[in-house]
């Protein structure tokens, strides 16, 4: 999915989410959107354009991130054992 899609989407809906809902709803459309894999970078592309779907996208690229750094600390730790002697 390109980013004018994910824009045209939002937009079709936005105006038909009462104002107090548009946070969550915002989640759960970017949560949806990464479940059928679109790109962080993608996301990020779309990042100024509402500020609702900006929060959810900056958590979503914060927890890839972290899951990201997580990844090379273990592969650190793996590469720690493999180098001992036993």
């Amino acid at each position: 999915m390109e980013e004018q899609q994910i824009i045209e989407i939002w937009d079709t809906f936005r105006d038909y989410i009462p104002e107090k809902s548009r946070e969550t709803a915002a989640s759960q459309f970017v949560e949806y959107l990464v479940s059928q894999d679109v790109e962080i970078a993608t996301l990020e592309s779309v990042l100024g354009y509402d500020p609702n779907v900006d929060a959810a996208i900056e958590l979503v690229i914060k927890e890839h991130n972290d899951g990201y750094d997580d990844d090379e600390d273990d592969e650190e730790l793996d590469e720690g054992i493999e180098d001992e002697d036993y």
